[in-house]
């Protein structure tokens, strides 16, 4: 099975980088003496972080303000990228966003950029950087699913789509390259303490958000398993738990349960990155 010795001095591009997982990943990976890449949207964030990975260990760190909405961004982004690394070894595939509330009256361009930053950038970044990967026989991609990628999320139904693909796509490419030097793993978070859910509109004290989990730990895993050259890494005890109990309950009942968690979110008015 492909594992990564050490992120050591490997080029690493993290997308969504300017919060959240993507933010504590780009530090993980700073402690460990990698060179990166940093993409997000927001330049006064990126900078910073740039900066501090460089603080905190990291051979080299550069910001690249870009929004993966542009479907110029990815071939954007992998230019230079390589012009700052020399190449690609790792790929964070971490940007995202959801647009919460009923399908039908939700906003159609903000759902299919949506799918263009949740979907399509993740694919194409890959396809352009596995390539180079795999003749050098080391490297990885670590692409951030969720939990609503295993489970029914009404009111995010677009979203829970886009990291049911995310999944799928990323346990397939494993077992494509299971016998290469490149580790492909997908990262299943829960609620995750984040930005992601305040611009989704859920309130700070709502029910779910009771359940979140920091950061900081939910992206070591990830690191850790794509080290490892596992095919999925879930976080915590109660995420494992809601993966194991559908199988022995109807999915009519998960899908209705699930329902009503999710229930009662406004309109959305804003993207999360």
């Amino acid at each position: 099975m492909a594992r990564i010795a050490s992120y050591r001095d490997l080029g690493c591009l993290v997308t969504g980088a300017s919060s959240g997982i993507g933010a504590d990943t780009a530090r993980l990976l700073a402690r460990e003496g990698a060179r990166l890449v940093l993409t997000a949207r927001r330049e006064d964030r990126l900078l910073a972080l740039a900066e501090e990975c460089r603080e905190l260990g990291a051979i080299a760190a550069y910001g690249i303000v870009a929004d993966l909405d542009d479907p110029a961004a990815p071939a954007h982004v992998v230019e230079m990228a390589e012009n700052h690394l020399g190449h690609v070894d790792v790929l964070i595939n971490n940007a995202g966003f959801a647009v919460p509330g009923l399908f039908a009256s939700s906003d159609l361009e903000r759902t299919l950029s949506m799918l263009r930053v949740n979907v399509c950038a993740a694919v194409e970044l890959a396809h352009r950087l596995l390539p180079g990967m795999v003749k050098r026989r080391q490297g990885g991609i670590l692409n951030v699913s969720s939990m609503a990628g295993h489970l029914p999320a009404p009111y995010q139904s677009a979203y829970a789509g886009t990291k049911a693909f995310l999944l799928n796509w990323s346990n397939g490419l494993h077992q494509e390259y299971k016998h290469s030097k490149v580790a492909i793993t997908a990262l299943c978070p829960g609620v995750t303490d984040t930005e992601f859910f305040d611009a989704a509109g859920y309130p700070q004290g709502g029910s779910i958000m009771k359940l979140s989990a920091p950061c900081g730990p939910v992206a070591e895993l990830g690191v850790r398993a794509l080290a490892q050259g596992k095919m999925e890494a879930v976080p915590g005890p109660l995420n494992k738990l809601l993966l194991f109990l559908p199988r022995f309950l109807p999915h009519t009942w998960v899908a209705s349960a699930s329902r009503r968690v999710m229930g009662g979110r406004p309109k959305p008015e804003r993207r999360s990155r």
